[in-house]
């Protein structure tokens, strides 16, 4: 008892160091017999210098598009993490959310053409005169006298050609000074052109509709002033006080 008393940390000394020499040779034999192990699992091919059949790596490829092709990070739209939700009190009390305001919440009810008519109706009894009846922008429709060569009351014509008596002719050709058309007309074929269009619109945030706007018109969209700067028959274009240009279309998507 007095020797292991005056010598303990020696013998767990050496009962470590045992220890660790057990161990190194542990693992140098399970070194040699990993190594056997993957020289016996050798493909056949690669051991005669053949070379190996291609692996499959769609999955990893995949997953590389995936992380290299990343979705853009999408701070606008209908969530509202980024962009805080508007509720307005309608008439009877109800609440609305408000998704949009200004000119992206609008929509398009009708694009309505507004067309120039010019429409022969009869001649004079002598035929120095013919009589037509006109209409511009889809407007107020008026009766003019016209004579060969003269410009008219309105301007939009002159006379030029007549086919058929003088004093019941067949067709009438016409010059349209704003375009440079010839054009042949007679009682029963106008000439007719779309000269722009007129638009009604909705505006859900405020539960309005505006009827019949028109190019160079204004609209107050939450006590923000818009100009009308173009209607076609599917669109509309207004422009802000600061330039800023919003396009709607037909389908309700700005």
């Amino acid at each position: 008892m007095q020797f292991l008393k005056r010598h303990y940390e020696k013998i767990i000394l050496c009962l470590v160091l045992l220890g660790l020499a057990g161990a190194a040779i542990w693992i140098g034999a399970s070194i040699n017999d990993a190594q056997k192990e993957m020289g016996d699992a050798t493909p056949p091919s690669a051991a005669e210098g053949k070379p190996l059949a291609p692996m499959d790596l769609k999955s990893d490829e995949l997953a590389l598009a995936q992380v290299t092709n990343a979705p853009p990070v999408v701070l606008s739209g209908d969530h509202n993490l980024f962009n805080p939700v508007t509720w307005k009190r309608k008439a009877n009390g109800d609440l609305i959310k408000i998704l949009r305001t200004g000119p992206d919440a609008l929509t398009i009810i009708s694009n309505t053409p507004l067309y120039t008519v010019i429409d022969f109706d009869h001649p004079s009894p002598n035929g120095a005169v013919y009589i037509f009846v006109v209409q511009e922008h889809s407007g107020r429709r008026m009766t003019e006298y016209a004579r060969k060569d003269e410009k008219t009351k309105s301007g939009l014509y002159i006379v030029r050609g007549i086919k058929g008596a003088v004093d019941n002719p067949d067709q009438i050709e016409l010059e349209i000074p704003e375009t440079g058309e010839m054009v042949w007309v007679s009682t029963n074929r106008p000439y007719k052109r779309v000269d722009g269009y007129t638009v009604d619109l909705k505006y859900d945030p405020e539960s309005r509709v505006l009827l019949k706007q028109k190019v160079d018109d204004t609209l107050t969209l939450d006590n923000e002033r818009y100009k009308i700067i173009e209607i076609t028959n599917d669109m509309v274009r207004v422009q802000s006080a600061n330039s800023k240009v919003t396009t709607i279309r037909k389908n309700g998507n700005p």
